[in-house]
Order: structure tokens, then sequence, then C-alpha cells
């Protein structure tokens, strides 16, 4: 088996040698203070290559990370209080009624920025929530994102009609909403 090697290897050393001989009499050749420049340069090549192939990918994804892990871990916590501390729905009070619940709304829509905006009427079976003026498109659909939810309450109808001739890309777009929300 040895042997075999070594006749595979032979021919490839036989084919570098003349190489790697001219390789080393160039080397010889230059001045130590040619060599140290070309040492010199073969680390900042090095060095260069590490950088931008090892070291500079691990910074961007550590920077990346710094920035997305407050946003997940609020998300969580956002979670955490809808789902309670085991993992199952938060349990419902036992008696909340109609008037505690509207109070709870109002409080929930008023802290999303969205006070005076909105005329809520209960008919037992549901509510309805009508911006009778333009509400931010931003503040409404985060408030009906989040705000059902951690009211025990879902929406059952929605409806949105935009006011306003800006593009969808403009900063803001104010928009009018209906909303109807039942008890879960």
């Amino acid at each position: 088996m040895k042997a075999r090697l070594n006749a595979l290897r032979w021919p490839l050393q036989r084919q570098l040698k003349p190489l790697v001989d001219a390789a080393q009499d160039r080397w010889r050749a230059l001045s130590p203070r040619e060599r140290l420049q070309i040492v010199g340069m073969v680390v900042a090549v090095v060095a260069t290559a590490v950088w931008l192939l090892w070291a500079r990918p691990a910074l961007a994804s550590i920077r990346h990370w710094e920035n997305e892990l407050p946003r997940l871990r609020s998300q969580a916590a956002a979670l955490k209080d809808i789902l309670g501390a085991d993992g199952q729905p938060a349990a419902r009070p036992s008696a909340i009624t109609p008037q505690d619940r509207l109070q709870r709304l109002r409080a929930s829509l008023d802290g999303a920025g969205l006070a005076g905006a909105y005329v809520l009427s209960d008919d037992g079976a549901a509510i309805h929530i009508e911006f009778d003026r333009a509400v931010d498109l931003s503040k409404g659909m985060a408030w009906l994102l989040a705000g059902p939810p951690t009211l025990q309450m879902k929406v059952a109808q929605f409806s949105l009609q935009r006011l306003d001739d800006r593009p969808i890309s403009a900063s803001r777009s104010d928009v009018r909403f209906t909303i109807t929300i039942v008890a879960t």
C-alpha cells in the first residue's frame, strides 16, 4: 500500500520540483528588505481576508441581533401577558358587566392614541366602534392587532375606508374604521 502511494506521489513531485526550486532561487535572490516587504504584504492580505470573511460578518450578525432582541423580547412579553404564565389563555374574570367591558375598551382605545375619534355602541351581543373622524392608519391598525385580544374580545367585522388621495407609500394615511367586536 505504501509503495503504491509513493508511486502516485513521485510523478507529482517530479512535476512540482522545478517550480519549487525556481521559487526558492527567486527567494534567495531577494534582498532582506524585499523579503520583509513580501512577508508584510502576505500578512496584510491574510489579515484582510480574515476580516472580510470571518470578523466582519460576525460583527454584522451581532449588531443585527442586538437590534432585534429587544423587539423580540417585547413581543414575547406581550404574548406572555395574553396567554398567561402557563401558556393557556388568560382566565376571564367571572362577572364582567357590559359597562366594565366598555370602560376597558375606552381605556384601551385612549391609550392607543385614538381618544375622541370614536363612538361606542353596545347592543348586548357585540360592541360597535365607529371612528367618526379620520384616524392615522398606523395607530388604528396597531390597536386592532393588539387591543381586542388583550381585552378578551375578538373582531367579528371590520371595514376600512381611505379618506385621502395620497399614495399608499405616503408616511401617513388617514382612514375611517368601523369595527364590531364580541367577547370571547
